[in-house]
Formats: structure tokens, sequence, C-alpha cells
């Protein structure tokens, strides 16, 4: 699976999703940093990715366009870097893997994980 890390969160997050097996970039690596979040989106569905985030405006650009795609994990913990919150994120890669790579929404919270299939209705 190919994960793009958005420019909110660290880069470092692209070096342990790359240790983990998975193939990640950096926004900033691929696209300008002051690209609006609808760049980032048609870039990440273009090529495949799923956009890992803290920001809150993607879920609800998701549920604005109707979109089938692309994935997203959001992180909505008090914590958002590796290592802190790599298991949480290494768990729903594996256990939504099938979902995530057809259309899903994951919010990764410090109760619960949830997930929601796209389109958001």
């Amino acid at each position: 699976m190919k994960i793009l890390v958005d420019m909110n969160l660290s880069p470092r997050w692209r070096e342990t999703l790359q240790a983990s097996g998975y193939e990640a970039v950096w926004w900033r690596d691929v696209g300008p940093e002051n690209a609006p979040d609808e760049v980032l989106f048609a870039w990440a569905r273009e090529r495949g990715y799923t956009v890992l985030t803290a920001d809150l405006d993607f879920g609800h650009l998701l549920s604005l366009t109707g979109e089938d795609g692309p994935s997203v994990i959001l992180l909505r913990l008090p914590y958002t870097e590796p290592p802190e919150a790599l298991p949480q994120v290494l768990e729903v890669l594996s256990r939504f893997s099938e979902a995530l790579q057809r259309g899903a929404l994951a919010v990764i919270g410090p109760e619960k994980t949830r997930l929601r299939l796209l389109p958001l209705q």
C-alpha cells in the first residue's frame, strides 16, 4: 500500500512507514506545501495513495465531494508522531487494508478506531 503523509505531520512518518514495508512519501517532497487540500486529494487519487493526516478538513472534503477516494487515515490522537502513534496506524493499515484499497475513511481516536467506506453519505 502507498501512503501520502500530509504536510501537517512530521516527515519522520515517511521513514517510519518505509521501514515498516510501506511505500510512503511526504507531501512536501512531491507537491507545493501551500497547495489546497483538493490538489493533494487529486494527486493521491490519481496515483493510488492513501492519505495519512491529522487535518479534519479531509473528512469534510470527502463528505462534500462524495468521491470514493482517496482513502484517508485521520489521526485524532493527543500524539500524532512516530513512534507513539505508529502501533495504531500499523494496525489500521493491516486490519483495514482491503477497505482502504477500495476507498475508506479510518479515524484513529484515543478510545477507538472507526472505519467508514467511501463515498460518504
